[in-house]
């Protein structure tokens, strides 16, 4: 069975801590070209990023061989303009490395929904996630009306027959950025199609933050 299915805007992962990114790397975030799409060794890259952090922060939740994503939907989102990326220049002529990446998807003139939150292994913990995230809510003041208006949100997969512990450690970071729940819904209710891959009863919840 093919397991790798396209979920837009599903629940975040990302990074867990505040401090600056200590490296001497040579990183830019942005929303890349699309003819970056065409770049099979970026994007199949990029792929593997989200799909280990996935498969890493979500291993209870899915049973094994649940896939995050494919080349195909990351292609298609990069031409849309709908993900942000955090990659090392390489060359002068901007030759890039992608090394992280985040979603974002305007639901309305006032509201985006962000997702597809993933950093590469080794720049976990050194604040590569705070800053993409930083970025898309810069994105969505400069996109949806501005200050006191916008409205950044974000979705997260909790299993409700057990408490996750990576789970709930990042709804508290959320918390601490601003976020604040305002529900939860059944995730098969959604994405019924994924109800094969799950290990268990799974609920979303839904946070938001009014950004100034």
């Amino acid at each position: 069975m093919d397991t790798s299915v396209s979920v837009p805007s599903a629940p975040l992962t990302g990074g867990l801590s505040d401090p600056p990114v200590k490296s001497s790397r040579n990183i830019e975030i942005e929303i890349p070209p699309s003819s970056i799409a065409d770049d099979e060794a970026f994007v199949a890259t990029l792929v593997g990023i989200i799909n280990a952090a996935y498969t890493e922060t979500e291993a209870d939740i899915f049973k094994p061989g649940y896939v995050r994503t494919s080349v195909q939907d990351i292609g298609t989102l990069i031409r849309s303009g709908q993900l942000a990326t955090a990659s090392e220049i390489t060359t002068p002529s901007g030759g890039r490395v992608p090394l992280g990446c985040i979603s974002i998807q305007k639901l309305s003139d006032s509201r985006a929904e962000l997702g597809l939150f993933a950093v590469a292994a080794e720049l976990r913990r050194q604040g590569l996630g705070r800053d993409l995230l930083r970025f898309a809510e810069q994105w969505c003041l400069d996109n949806l009306g501005g200050p006191g208006v916008a409205i950044a949100e974000l979705h997260l997969l909790f299993p409700t027959h057990f408490e996750h512990p990576f789970k709930v450690r990042l709804q508290e970071w959320y918390t601490r950025k601003g976020y604040h729940l305002t529900g939860s819904r059944d995730f098969l209710l959604d994405y019924p199609q994924l109800e094969p891959l799950l290990a268990g009863p799974t609920e979303y919840r839904i946070l938001q933050k009014k950004l100034t």
